[in-house]
């Protein structure tokens, strides 16, 4: 894979965008920039579709979390015009201030399960990932298994996207997603 460029390096939306990602950004600066990763790799024409949530206030009325869902679209087999969808990912996005050992425990062990509980995809299946800042986890989700076993994370450390070679990571996950997020939101 050595010399192998990311894309997004060359995106000037993704370059503009991460350098307004500072220390005390809030919610709305970390969705901004997924709102363009998302589009660029789920574009419509490839049948994808997203749900925004804005910024959901907490303590003191401050924003605490916005949440994008990217569903997939295929021709409905059961009936030709029809077509049906699911729900293949789910990000949750937070500020920077939250790139702390506790921020991610807390945020991935318990606002990101509650909401990756409440897929309606009849399979409770679904991929997902915590983007803090610049930095991102992404996970398999099974709303069937144990509480222990529903999260399994896709890697083993955060990925930051200002660095390249964990940016070209963040692609092939991406990649991943693409590729098995319809079957994994589909099987029983």
């Amino acid at each position: 894979m050595a010399g192998r460029v990311s894309y997004f390096q060359n995106q000037m939306m993704f370059l503009n965008t991460i350098q307004l990602i500072k220390p005390h950004s809030l919610e709305e600066t970390v969705q901004t920039l997924w709102q363009g990763i998302v589009h660029a790799w789920f574009p419509y024409e490839q049948h994808y579709k997203f749900g925004f949530k804005g910024a959901t206030l907490a303590s003191r009325n401050m924003p605490d979390v916005t949440v994008i869902k990217v569903m997939a679209l295929q021709p409905n087999p059961r009936s030709s015009p029809d077509w049906a969808e699911r729900q293949i990912m789910m990000i949750e996005c937070k500020r920077p201030s939250y790139d702390t050992p506790n921020g991610w425990n807390d945020t991935i062990e318990g606002q990101f399960l509650d909401d990756l509980q409440q897929t309606l995809n009849h399979s409770k299946k679904l991929f997902g990932a915590v983007a803090i800042g610049t930095k991102v986890k992404f996970f398999r989700f099974d709303g069937k298994a144990p509480v222990n076993r529903m999260l399994t994370p896709l890697h083993r450390d955060t990925l930051d996207l200002k660095i390249p070679s964990q940016l070209i990571q963040v692609e092939n996950m991406l990649d991943y997603i693409k590729t098995n997020g319809w079957q994994w939101a589909s099987t029983p």
